[in-house]
C-alpha cells in the first residue's frame, strides 16, 4: 500500500502543477542475472581507485610520512563501498539517476551538481601524469606534447564503440587485472616481513596524523582512495548503462554514428514491493555488494595496500617522493628495483594503462553527469523552461559533443599546473561535495523509497558517521585556508 499511496500522491501534485517531475511508472522488477556477471561497475571504480589514490596520492603520502597513515586508506575505501552501495540502491529500484533523485528534493540541485562536476573533473591532472610517463618511456618530445596525445585516444576509443559503457568497462576488465597480477608479483620481491609488519600497525593506528602532513593532499587521498567526490554518484549512471533493477526500462547511450539509439526516458519506474519482485530486489542488491564489495572494495584495499608498501620498501630508503611533474616516474622503480631497467619501463607501461584508463573514465564521468542533467532538466520538473531548448537533442547527441569539448578544454588546461596539484585540487573539491551528498544520499533513500527497499538501521548508522568524518574534514580544511 505504501508504493501505490506515495505514487498516487505524487501523480496528483503532478496534476496540481505540471512543473513538478512526473510520477513515476509501475513495471514489475525483472530478474537479477547470476553473480558471475556481476562483475562490471566495480572494475570501473577500481580502476579509478588505482589510478588516482593508489597509484599517486597514496605513494606520495606514504614515503614521506610513513605506513602510520594506512589506517585512513582504508577508512577511505571502506567509506565509498557503503556510499557506492547507497547510490546504486536507489537506481536499482527506479531507473533514475541520483541527479534526478537530487532535483526531485531540492529542485536547484541540479545547477548546483552541473557547477561542481566541471570545476572538480576538467582539470587535466592525469593527463599530465601520462605526460610525464610517456616522456620518460620514450625518451624524447616535451610533457605537454604526451599528454595531449591520449585525450584524443579518448575520442577515437569512444567514438569507435557502439555503447559508451560496454568499451570502457571492457577495456578495464583487461587492464585492471593485469595491472593487479603484476604488483602482487612484484611485492613477493620488494617487501620483507618488517616493512609488512609495519603496514599491518600502520593499518590498525587509528586516529593517528602525523603533525606536519598537509591537510588537502590528506583529504585528497582519503577522496580517492575509491573513485571519489562525484564519481561515485556516477555510480548510478554506470549501473543504469549496465541495466541494473529498474534501470533495464532505461535504454544506454549509443553512438550516433554507428550504434543504433535506444530509447531512453527522462524520468523512470516503480514496482510494487510484493513478495516475488522482494525476491528479485534482493537478488540485485547482491548483485551490487558482490560486484563493489569483492571488486572494488577487497580487490581494490589490497591494490592501494600492496603500491604504499612497495613504495614505502623502495622509493623512501633512495630518498624518492612521488612529487611534481615525477609523481608517477619515480615509481617505477618499484618495478626497477628487481627486474632492472626493464622493469622500470614495465611499471611506466602500466602506469600509462591505468592513468589513461582513469583519466577515460574521469571524462566519461563528467560527460554523462552534465548530459544526464541537461536531458532530464530538459525535458520535466522545475526547471524545463532553463533547458528547452535541448528538449529535441537526444542523451547521445549530447554525450557526445560534451565529451569533445571536455577532451579540447582539457588539452588547452595541461600547461597552467603540475599533476599532483590538479589531482588535489579535484580531489579537495570532491571532499567538499562528498559532505553535501552523503546525507542527502542517506535522506533520499530514507524518505523516497519504500520501507522494504530502504537501507538498514546499520547501514544508515555507518553513512551518518561517513557524514560527520567529511563535514568534519570540510570544516578543518576551510579553518586551514581562512584562519
Amino acid at each position: 500500500m505504501f508504493m501505490f499511496e506515495i505514487f498516487s500522491r505524487s501523480k496528483e501534485k503532478n496534476i496540481e502543477n505540471k512543473e513538478q517531475f512526473p510520477a513515476l511508472i509501475k513495471k514489475d522488477l525483472p530478474p537479477p542475472p547470476p553473480w558471475q556477471k556481476a562483475l562490471g561497475v566495480g572494475v570501473v571504480v577500481m580502476g579509478l581507485a588505482i589510478g588516482t589514490g593508489e597509484l599517486i596520492l597514496w605513494p606520495h603520502l606514504i614515503v614521506k610520512h610513513g605506513l602510520v597513515l594506512l589506517w585512513l586508506a582504508f577508512l577511505g575505501i571502506t567509506f565509498q563501498y557503503f556510499i557506492n552501495q547507497e547510490v546504486a540502491r536507489y537506481t536499482i529500484a527506479t531507473g533514475e539517476s541520483f541527479f534526478t533523485a537530487s532535483a526531485r528534493v531540492f529542485k536547484w540541485s541540479a545547477i548546483f551538481w552541473l557547477i561542481a562536476a566541471p570545476l572538480l573533473y576538467i582539470w587535466p591532472g592525469w593527463a599530465s601524469a601520462i605526460g610525464t610517463t610517456l616522456k620518460e618511456l620514450f625518451g624524447f618530445g616535451q610533457h605537454i606534447f604526451w599528454a595531449m596525445l591520449p585525450l584524443g585516444l579518448v575520442l577515437i576509443l569512444t567514438y569507435s564503440g557502439k555503447v559508451a559503457y560496454t568499451v570502457l568497462e571492457y577495456s578495464l576488465k583487461i587492464i585492471v587485472p593485469l595491472f593487479f597480477v603484476m604488483i602482487l608479483i612484484i611485492s613477493f620481491l620488494n617487501v620483507d616481513l618488517n616493512t609488512l609488519k609495519e603496514a599491518l600497525i600502520g593499518l590498525l593506528s587509528f586516529g593517528v596524523i602525523p603533525e606536519n602532513v598537509d591537510i588537502n593532499v590528506l583529504l585528497g587521498a582519503v577522496v580517492f582512495a575509491g573513485a571519489g567526490g562525484m564519481l561515485n554518484l556516477c555510480v548510478s549512471l554506470w549501473y543504469r548503462d549496465k541495466q541494473t533493477g529498474m534501470a533495464a526500462y532505461i535504454g544506454r547511450i549509443t553512438n550516433p554514428i554507428t550504434g543504433k539509439a535506444e530509447a531512453i526516458p527522462a524520468t523512470g519506474y516503480f514496482f510494487e514491493p510484493n513478495k516475488e519482485n522482494l525476491q528479485k530486489w534482493y537478488g540485485w542488491l547482491r548483485y551490487v555488494r558482490i560486484d563493489q564489495g569483492v571488486i572494488f572494495w577487497f580487490l581494490g584495499f589490497l591494490t592501494l595496500f600492496l603500491l604504499s608498501v612497495n613504495a614505502y620498501a623502495v622509493l623512501a630508503p633512495r630518498g624518492l617522493v612521488p612529487e611534481g611533474l615525477q609523481v608517477a616516474v619515480v615509481q617505477a622503480y618499484i618495478f626497477g628495483e628487481q627486474w632492472g631497467p626493464i622493469g622500470f619501463k614495465l611499471f611506466l607501461v602500466m602506469a600509462f594503462l591505468m592513468l589513461f584508463s582513469v583519466m577515460w573514465t574521469v571524462i566519461d564521468a563528467l560527460t554523462r553527469i552534465v548530459s544526464d542533467i541537461f536531458y532530464t532538466n530538459s525535458r520535466s520538473g522545475p526547471l524545463k523552461r532553463y533547458f528547452s531548448c535541448l528538449e529535441n537533442v537526444s542523451l547521445n547527441t549530447l554525450y557526445y559533443v560534451i565529451i569533445t569539448i571536455v577532451a579540447v578544454v582539457g588539452a588547452f588546461l595541461i600547461p597552467f599546473r603540475q599533476p599532483l596539484t590538479l589531482l588535489v585540487i579535484s580531489a579537495v573539491l570532491g571532499g567538499l561535495t562528498m559532505a553535501i551528498y552523503t546525507p542527502l544520499l542517506v535522506y533520499i533513500n530514507n524518505t523516497r523509497l519504500p520501507k522494504p527497499l530502504r537501507p538498514s538501521w546499520l547501514t544508515n548508522l555507518i553513512m551518518a558517521l561517513i557524514s560527520i568524518f567529511f563535514i568534519y574534514f570540510s570544516v578543518r580544511i576551510f579553518i586551514y585556508h581562512f584562519f
